[in-house]
């Protein structure tokens, strides 16, 4: 019997949908995990959000330079390596750029339609 390279349980060999669901639901039970402590340690639910509004300008910080390390990197170690092996498709990576190129533009977009959410939370909108 041979064995592959991979076990079932790899999710190198996961459908992207069942990747995606799973790190959805680990996202989810870790904010809840953190909220429910969140709360227990600042003792009532009033008192938590108000923990939570002062916090909002150094957590809007946080975020802005996690958003830029992570955009350093991509743009400075991984895309140049994802650039270098589309290099060797069939076309010459001409589709697969194209692909990338609109997957960078809808995930910049996707995060400032979510930081503008949060900033007009924290100013008294919405």
């Amino acid at each position: 019997m041979s064995r592959s390279r991979h076990a079932w349980y790899d999710p190198r060999r996961w459908p992207p949908l069942v990747v995606f669901v799973f790190v959805l639901l680990v996202v989810y039970m870790l904010s809840g995990l953190i909220a429910s402590i969140g709360l227990r340690m600042a003792g009532s639910l009033r008192a938590w959000q108000s923990v939570m509004d002062s916090a909002a300008p150094l957590l809007l910080g946080w975020r802005v330079v996690l958003y830029g390390a992570i955009t350093w990197l991509w743009l400075h170690r991984w895309k140049p390596r994802v650039m270098t092996r589309i290099a060797n498709d069939k076309d010459g990576g001409l589709m697969a750029r194209h692909k990338l190129k609109r997957l960078e533009f809808a995930s910049a977009g996707f995060i400032l339609v979510l930081e503008l959410i949060s900033v007009t939370k924290w100013l008294g909108g919405i």
